[in-house]
C-alpha cells in the first residue's frame, strides 16, 4: 500500500500533465474501494448505488466524472462511464451482466 499511495504522490504532485487522478492510478482493477477512497482523497464527490449484488459508484469533480461498477465488498469490477468535462468527451463501456455478478 505504501508503495502504491508514493507512486500516486509522484505522479499528482511531481508530473506537469494535469490528467484526472484516476489517469495515474493505472489499471484500476489493482485497488479496491476503500483504497481507491484513500488515494483520492477529499477532493472528489463520491456517490454510490447499493444493489443487491454489486455497487455503482459515482466519482466527480469540476474536471472528471466516473461511474464504476464494485462487487458488495468494494471489489473493483469494471468502469461504466468515463468523462472528460473540460474536454467534453465522453466514454462509455459495455458492461456483461455475468461480470456484475461475480463473488
Amino acid at each position: 500500500m505504501f508503495l502504491k499511495a508514493m507512486r500516486y504522490w509522484y505522479n499528482n504532485f511531481l508530473v506537469t500533465n494535469h490528467f484526472s487522478e484516476f489517469a495515474y492510478l493505472g489499471d484500476l482493477s489493482q485497488y479496491d474501494l476503500t483504497e481507491i477512497k484513500n488515494l483520492l482523497g477529499c477532493s472528489w464527490k463520491v456517490e454510490t448505488m447499493m444493489y443487491d449484488l454489486f455497487q455503482l459508484v459515482t466519482w466527480s469533480n469540476k474536471s472528471s466524472f466516473y461511474r464504476i461498477y464494485y462487487t458488495t465488498n468494494g471489489e473493483f469490477i469494471q468502469i461504466k462511464e468515463e468523462r472528460w468535462i473540460k474536454e467534453d468527451i465522453k466514454f462509455a463501456y459495455d458492461v456483461k451482466p455475468e461480470a456484475l455478478y461475480k463473488k
